[in-house]
């Protein structure tokens, strides 16, 4: 057996393990598909099956067994453990330096003392396999998070590893690289021999993977075939999860009312390699009572416009207007009280002692007026008010951001790609904060990767590409043009692809 796990028990020191006589078994040659809702421990299992928890990060109980090959992973030496066990964190940003694209691929070989020439050769075809080869010579923190993920991915692989544990891989990348993804572990299968991926969405990794684990409650379930589970709908609601093969959801409909955001002939500083501006001469406008869904290829410059509508990535022409005000002056302190941002790892923007500091925080930036308590509530965080922020899980802090920027009174809220967003409790807090956001004639831009989120929640549909909006316009004709049909994309709720066996 290539990995066993016997009776694990995980705990923080609650009450209450987080996971609770975990038992699986993968054989070699297996591809396992673990899925469960935000917050139901997968980034924690992922983590103990790579043997990252005990030998890096610790817990308060730790019970149980994980061996690989027949040998238990507490007594494998580190080097020799991450020697055989690849892993790529939930977070990308975890295991990247300050380094360019190669170095990082490079460096797992390099601490190998592997020879130049193979270390060489090895790098070049990860990047043409996954298409990085555009990305030659960057630095990794210059890089768009999905171009990152990608570049993580290849130093896992680097190594040839007899097993790969992938934590939420697909998160930030769009379709396209969803399927260099796919076929880049199509192609490991030579070199790696037992594969376990943790998701939300099992659809797009559904060509790569055989078998299926539900984790729920503490529990794993067993292990069952991916391909007839897919159109199981009982068995993903009863997991909190939403169904892979949903139906499309009643289209958001809306009468915008007065223009809220007008972004005029925008042109970036930021360059790209051949030196044009990663968006030139860039119009957008964004009214009340609209959910702006703003998609686009990894790269494209989704981020960059985010960047510069916040004040935290300089221009060097066009104009921004807030409400009406020329804004293209305003310091990123006074841009903050007409725009909330949500960004998908909510660590980089806590700074406070507690939750509610944070609230109460968001609120004297603004026009906020609620109590900080029944915000919290509201966004499924009673109880948790003292808590520290760093203390919460990533979908509490997911929460937590919704709870601030609502409570903010900006009348625009930036939301990149929310975690929340694939289970049934995050997608209905996700709709909450939607709902009492349009209602109060305020806006929110919704930038993602996830096409079904858009179209279910976005009353207007964005396209950034080749430096500026290639699309503007409602979503059924936004699908259907000549803009989204160049990316070589499949329009939301298109029949799934056949799953491997």
């Amino acid at each position: 057996m290539l990995l066993a796990v016997d009776k694990l028990t995980l705990g923080f020191g609650a009450a209450e393990p987080l996971l609770r006589e975990v038992d699986l078994a993968l054989a070699p040659g297996r591809r396992l598909l673990v899925c469960g809702a935000t917050g139901s421990g997968k980034s924690t299992l992922m983590m103990a099956l790579a043997g990252v928890i005990p030998k890096i990060s610790h817990v308060a109980q730790y019970d149980g067994s994980v061996t690989l090959e027949g040998e238990n992973v507490l007594h494998i030496p580190q080097d020799a453990l991450f020697s055989r066990v690849g892993f790529v964190a939930q977070s990308a940003e975890d295991q990247l330096w300050d380094l360019s694209v190669e170095d990082i691929i490079a460096f797992p070989l390099e601490n190998r003392a592997t020879p130049r020439d193979e270390v060489r050769a090895r790098v070049r075809v990860l990047m043409e396999h996954l298409e990085l080869t555009e990305l030659a010579g960057r630095r990794v923190l210059t890089l768009s998070g999905g171009e990152r993920r990608m570049v993580v991915l290849a130093a896992a692989l680097a190594p040839r590893p007899d097993l790969l544990v992938l934590d939420e891989p697909t998160t930030g990348l769009d379709p396209a690289a969803r399927g260099r993804l796919c076929e880049a572990l199509k192609q490991a299968s030579e070199d790696v021999s037992g594969l376990i991926i943790a998701e939300q969405d099992p659809a797009h990794l559904a060509p790569v993977a055989g078998d299926l684990a539900l984790l729920s409650n503490g529990t794993l379930s067993a292990v069952r075939p991916l391909a007839p589970a897919l159109d199981d709908t009982a068995l993903w609601r009863e997991a909190g999860l939403l169904p892979p093969r949903k139906h499309r959801a009643q289209r958001r409909t809306v009468e915008p009312g007065r223009e809220l955001l007008s972004v005029t002939g925008l042109r970036t500083t930021l360059a790209r390699a051949s030196g044009k501006p990663v968006l030139d001469a860039l119009d957008l406008t964004l009214r009340a009572g609209e959910v702006l869904g703003v998609i686009g290829r990894n790269g494209a410059g989704k981020t960059t416009l985010m960047k510069s509508v916040l004040g935290l990535t300089p221009v060097s022409a066009g104009g921004i207007a807030l409400g009406g005000e020329a804004a293209q002056d305003w310091t990123t302190a006074k841009r903050a009280r007409q725009i909330a941002y949500v960004p998908q790892s909510m660590r980089q923007i806590l700074f406070h002692m507690t939750a509610a500091e944070e609230v109460d925080f968001a609120r004297s930036m603004g026009q906020g007026r609620e109590d900080t308590g029944t915000v919290l509530a509201r966004y499924g965080l009673e109880g948790q008010a003292e808590t520290n922020p760093f203390a919460l899980s990533a979908r509490q802090q997911g929460q937590l951001g919704l709870a601030c920027a609502e409570a903010s009174g900006a009348m625009i809220a930036i939301v990149d790609e929310p975690l929340l967003a694939r289970d049934l409790e995050g997608r209905a807090l996700l709709e909450t904060f939607l709902d009492r956001m349009t209602s109060q004639g305020r806006a929110v831009m919704l930038i993602s990767h996830d096409l079904e989120l858009v179209d279910d929640l976005a009353t207007r549909l964005v396209l950034v590409g080749d430096g500026g909006i290639a699309y503007d316009g409602p979503l059924a004709e936004g699908w259907q043009s000549p803009a989204f049909a160049a990316l070589g994309w499949p329009t939301p709720y298109a029949p799934a692809r056949e799953s491997a066996a």
